[in-house]
């Protein structure tokens, strides 16, 4: 089993990561964090703790962490998820979050671990993981990876034409993960964006009798209007199945300055000559789409 970490921000696309993840006996889900992205924090460790009831895991214990932005005190959210973050889609009550900080937990598991061992999945802002970095100065080369959803290195963004929702939340918590020295797995717009979801495979859904499959369809439905892609889910089913990726070594830094191209992703690549190159991330740029969205649904299956 592989010991996991999901940092998240729920959100529908972190919907169906998190319920691949519970569905998935190769995972040791340590825990699941929580920051303020697609809705603010009080939404999203609500909602974190209901997909985690509603897959039947509420032993997985979920931790709220930072509410606003490492260097801003202006919270950017979203409304594509619906008001609840979840598309209006009513999900079984969950515990309660538990006790401590999510960038405490982070520093906490990773300290106490051999170095190497937890893989970090982030797939919201990366405000918790960048926190828990200033703190614990190396912290983050503890992970055997960081699998990052976020950034645009070499195609537009998607809130704005510099910058990914995710790296433009907090530009500069952004750039503090990537250039921290860990094993950065960068699974950005260059990959998530080639993984869509027909309106047949949502619908495919529908025919799998379990409680957590009909609700990811609901919420799919609702959502696929405006984004119809499997980003969240990418990092995860990497771990599950690698040979179905293809990426690039890249050098990658964060534009954090406020202006137009804030949360822009910075990616040199080998052939630039005019400066070293040091690679600090592998950049995905290449997916098997029929086949990510095939185990998904085949794992969604397993689920109550």
């Amino acid at each position: 089993m592989t010991p996991l970490i999901i940092d998240c921000d729920p959100g529908i696309d972190d919907a169906l990561a998190l319920l691949l993840a519970a569905a998935s006996p190769e995972f040791e889900l340590l825990a699941v964090t929580t920051v303020t992205g697609n809705r603010p924090l009080d939404v999203t460790t609500r909602n974190a703790c209901r997909l985690m009831a509603l897959a039947g895991r509420s032993e997985v214990p979920v931790h709220a962490g930072c509410g606003r932005p490492i260097a801003d005190a202006a919270v950017r959210c979203n409304l594509v998820h619906g008001e609840d973050g979840l598309g209006g889609v009513e999900l079984p009550d969950g515990p309660d979050p538990a006790a401590g900080h999510a960038s405490d937990v982070l520093a906490s598991l990773l300290l106490g671990a051999p170095p190497q061992t937890i893989d970090v999945a982030a797939i919201g802002p990366l405000t918790n993981l960048a926190l828990a970095e200033l703190r614990h100065p190396g912290l983050l080369r503890r992970a055997r990876s960081l699998l990052i959803m976020g950034g645009a290195a070499f195609r537009p963004g998607n809130v704005t034409p510099s910058a990914e929702f995710n790296f433009y939340a907090d530009p500069l918590a952004a750039h503090l993960v990537l250039t921290a020295g860990a094993d950065v797995k960068l699974f950005g717009l260059d990959v998530t964006s080639q993984v869509a979801m027909s309106a047949a495979w949502i619908e495919s859904l529908a025919a799998l009798d379990t409680r957590s499959a009909q609700a990811a369809h609901a919420m799919l439905a609702a959502y696929a209007r405006f984004d119809p892609l499997l980003h969240d889910a990418c990092p995860l089913v990497w771990l599950l199945a690698p040979e179905l990726f293809g990426g690039k070594p890249c050098e990658l830094s964060v534009d954090w300055r406020p202006g137009p191209t804030e949360g822009h992703t910075i990616a040199w690549e080998p052939k630039r000559r005019d400066r070293p190159f040091a690679a600090n991330a592998l950049v995905f740029t290449d997916v098997d789409a029929d086949r990510v969205l095939g185990l998904v649904r085949e794992r969604l299956a397993r689920l109550p």
